[in-house]
């Protein structure tokens, strides 16, 4: 071997490729050496005979055509493809048995146990289909041998015992055939089960952690992203802010248009807030989206991740003029205050969560319908607006 050359080896992908293809050959040759056993023995005893010639021929074509088979299989065996190697193997199986039965002088107690055996190598590695189709094979070889060494060798004694011999196999492949079929049946209507049952799971699960009302995040789900996002933030160092979100006036506008009025303004409100974090999050994206939570009556919360204070102001400040801009079915005009918070490494949930919160009164205060902002840093604020050292109004 020349310098800089090196002998081929086996890659890992082809390894288990490999193995899978001896160990899918494995019940075929269980089948040929138990049979072949068989074969002697009874050829020992007297009730079967068998050419030496064609004995050595048949044996020499089993051992090549299987060989063949291992080999063409070999790089491409995975769980999808087992499936025809079994079918070949069970195929090739049930050729032999044929040829076998018609070259052996005697009874043919073994014949039947052969295909019988011949089918069920692939039985529990391929579908339904092919199976049926195996079980069709093997009785129509029983038979094709049968009238074969009828016209050879004529009408013999026992001519009426192979016939029902034959019959026999021939039921009992049928019924193989069918129960096969019936089993796939079962198992596609057990995967249609599973399948809906899986939908009927993800359907709660959504359902559990959604407010049934504005669709929103419950207040449950919502805390708990919080918690999940905080400590995110302390492990990585990213930031992240959150939003506050009470509705103006909403009491008065339930009394004076009653709860019917009022929920559909929770959810119409809830429906453009989450079109306004969607548009955000494709202007702007971030690994993690933002999400949208109902903390209870009028309130809600909005978890922005990755986002400094001036990003949490421009996001406020959308769903605020989102909700401002048309009126609820045409005569209900609302509109939304807002409080946000730049989470301070190493401050706690409640604390963030009264820091926003506060903000949002002080909207409230302010005028309403108006966004304001409580961070550990300070957006720079406008020239026309004083600056304050934690919170200031934006118009």
């Amino acid at each position: 071997m020349a310098d800089g050359e090196f002998a081929p080896e086996l890659s890992t992908e082809d390894q288990p490729a490999q193995r899978a293809s001896w160990q899918a050959s494995l019940p075929a040759t269980g089948f040929y050496l138990a049979w072949a056993g068989l074969a002697f023995l009874s050829h020992l005893a007297g009730r079967t005979t068998l050419d030496p010639a064609a004995a050595g021929l048949l044996a020499g074509a089993v051992l090549v055509t299987n060989a063949l088979l291992a080999l063409l299989s070999l790089p491409t065996v995975r769980e999808d493809s087992d499936e025809a190697v079994a079918t070949a193997q069970a195929g090739l199986a049930i050729a032999w048995t044929t040829v076998y039965a018609v070259l052996a002088d005697g009874p043919g107690e073994l014949v039947p146990g052969m295909y019988l055996t011949a089918v069920l190598v692939a039985f529990t590695r391929t579908d339904a289909i092919r199976l049926r189709q195996l079980c069709f094979a093997a009785g129509g070889g029983y038979a094709l041998s049968m009238v074969i060494r009828l016209l050879a060798n004529g009408a013999g004694d026992g001519l009426w015992g192979e016939v029902l011999q034959c019959a026999g196999v021939i039921g009992m492949l049928t019924l193989l055939g069918r129960r096969a079929r019936q089993t796939e049946n079962d198992q596609d209507g057990l995967r249609d089960e599973v399948g809906r049952l899986q939908q009927e799971v993800e359907r709660m699960a959504r359902s559990a952690e959604r407010d049934h009302l504005t669709k929103a995040f419950n207040r449950q789900y919502i805390m708990d992203a919080l918690l999940r996002e905080k400590a995110r933030a302390d492990r990585t160092g990213r930031t992240f802010s959150v939003c506050i979100f009470d509705l103006d006036r909403f009491k008065s506008l339930n009394d004076s248009h009653g709860h019917l009025a009022g929920d559909r303004v929770l959810t119409v409100f809830a429906n453009r807030a989450r079109r306004a974090l969607r548009a955000m999050d494709a202007i702007n994206p971030t690994r993690f989206r933002r999400a949208l939570g109902r903390l209870g009556g009028e309130e809600f919360l909005a978890i922005l991740p990755g986002t400094e204070v001036d990003g949490a102001l421009r996001c406020a400040e959308r769903v605020r003029e989102a909700v401002a801009r048309h009126p609820v079915d045409r005569e209900l005009e609302i509109t939304v205050s807002a409080g946000v918070a730049e989470y301070r490494r190493g401050e706690t949930i409640p604390e963030l969560l009264t820091r926003a919160d506060q903000a949002m009164y002080a909207a409230k205060r302010s005028g309403r319908n108006r966004v304001r902002v409580s961070a550990a840093r300070q957006p720079r604020p406008k020239a026309t607006e004083p600056s304050r050292p934690s919170l200031r109004v934006v118009r």
